[in-house]
């Protein structure tokens, strides 16, 4: 894995919200995420079937099948999500002390797939930072016609912690009735080689095209949060139990639910 960073790298980061790696696996590593990630989506879909499509909203089940926390479920996809390199990774890009992992999802864009609306996801996590980040890796090539992302870029510095809606709402342009300036920003075309990532910063707008092809788009995706974060009252993916015993303020920090991968400071 390439976890060489350069300071112009960072700098793109912070000021764009966003960073495109190109090929950050090898071939080897990338066919271990392929198998993995493939084993896991099966399992999950025959016991139990998937995060959005067991939702009423019939635009969001046609966006992509999401398949949530599956480092908790498949040994394989544990051993390679919690690598401290990803976390080293994320703290220097963000400059914070370490990273926890909230949650992964695996994110397939069938044929045919519906777009993916622009949206922030920080606004709707259990806590408010623009210090999060999200580690999307894409498993296929992804480009224009199958759905690749897109960025606005520096609207990370600007965006708010309410939430505005979430991504099955019918429109890809949603967002611009709360930010209508952010209209005329010139969008970010991040079309990417396999075994390539983004690093994506919490509080900025992206958005993936529809998928116009004959064959899925795997991607997975990790949402990784500072350490030292607090709760602010939403549940988004927690466990009701963990949830139910958290109170506005309380520090996350249960490994068992937000493992650390990386501190500064501590041993993980």
């Amino acid at each position: 894995m390439n976890t060489t960073l350069s300071n112009q790298q960072i700098s793109f980061y912070q000021q764009n919200g966003f960073l495109v790696i190109d090929q950050i696996l090898s071939k080897t590593e990338l066919a271990s995420w392929r198998e993995a990630v493939d084993e896991a989506v099966k399992q999950q879909i025959d016991q139990e079937g998937t995060h959005n499509q067991n939702r009423g909203e019939s635009y969001y089940k046609y966006v992509f099948i999401q398949c949530v926390n599956l480092w908790k479920k498949n040994e394989k996809i544990r051993h390679l999500a919690l690598d401290p390199r990803l976390g080293k990774l994320a703290t220097d890009l963000t400059g914070v002390n370490g990273m926890r992992l909230f949650h992964d999802h695996a994110l397939i864009k069938e044929p045919w797939a519906n777009p993916t609306n622009w949206h922030l996801d920080n606004p709707s996590d259990p806590y408010y930072t623009r210090q999060a980040t999200m580690f999307w890796l894409t498993l296929d090539d992804a480009t224009v016609q199958n759905g690749c992302l897109y960025f606005l870029p520096g609207t990370h510095q600007t965006s708010r912690f309410e939430p505005i809606g979430g991504l099955g709402r019918e429109g890809i342009g949603q967002i611009f009735q709360e930010y209508p300036e952010w209209e005329q920003i010139e969008p970010y075309v991040a079309e990417m080689r396999a075994g390539s990532c983004a690093f994506i910063n919490g509080m900025v707008a992206h958005a993936a095209g529809p998928n116009m092809t004959t064959k899925s788009r795997r991607a997975f995706a990790m949402l990784l949060m500072p350490e030292g974060e607090t709760f602010k009252g939403n549940q988004s993916v927690l466990p009701d139990e963990y949830f139910n015993s958290l109170q506005i303020g309380d520090i996350l920090e249960d490994n068992e639910h937000l493992p650390l991968l990386y501190s500064r400071s501590e041993k993980v």
